[in-house]
């Protein structure tokens, strides 16, 4: 396996944002580009996906949406002692851990489409990072089939997804080596 391959997929998703913002994702019918890297690389690649994206500016304006750091909010205003208490002894009927990643998805993608209605300079791209913060409660699936589930036409511009995992197959990636998921919309590099 190229160890290195990563890098070719950071300046890929770069040029095609470039030459073809308006077509990214469109064969599938939604304007996602994941680029699954090994997690073990993933300080790397963020500071490589940074460094190369300031070079679309003033084209296009690259927004954040850091998932650890949208989750950790969400994790505050619920409280952390009621969390583990919840998961420690469920309420009859509940699965503690699904109604957290369903939190968790929830508030990711109204952050994403907020990031997408920001007014400013550049078409807006919005780069959805750190994804490990979903497991186990939920996978990069899960955010994807939300926003494009729930809000197609309020997806202004494209989400790239940076996954951390491996490509299993043509459309299959396994995230972070633990949970196999499909991608049936957008593109996969």
């Amino acid at each position: 396996m190229n160890t290195q391959n990563w890098k070719w997929k950071i300046s890929e998703a770069v040029e095609r944002i470039r030459s073809r913002y308006d077509h990214i994702g469109r064969k599938t019918g939604a304007p996602f580009l994941a680029i699954v890297y090994p997690p073990e690389v993933e300080a790397a690649v963020l500071k490589e996906w940074h460094d190369q994206v300031t070079a679309l500016s003033p084209d296009f304006a690259v927004r954040i949406v850091d998932v650890l750091d949208v989750t950790q909010h969400v994790l505050a205003d619920i409280g952390a002692e009621n969390v583990v208490a919840s998961l420690q002894d469920p309420m009859p009927g509940s699965d503690p851990e699904i109604e957290l990643g369903n939190m968790w998805i929830n508030t990711v993608a109204d952050t994403i489409r907020d990031r997408l209605a920001e007014p400013g300079f550049g078409k807006p791209v919005v780069s959805l990072e750190r994804l490990a913060a979903f497991y186990p409660a939920c996978g990069p699936r899960d955010v994807m089939q939300q926003l494009w589930g729930s809000a197609q036409s309020t997806l202004d511009g494209p989400v790239v997804v940076l996954i951390p995992g491996y490509i299993d197959g043509p459309r299959t990636y396994s995230f972070l080596g633990k949970k196999a998921e499909f991608m049936y919309r957008g593109d996969l590099l």
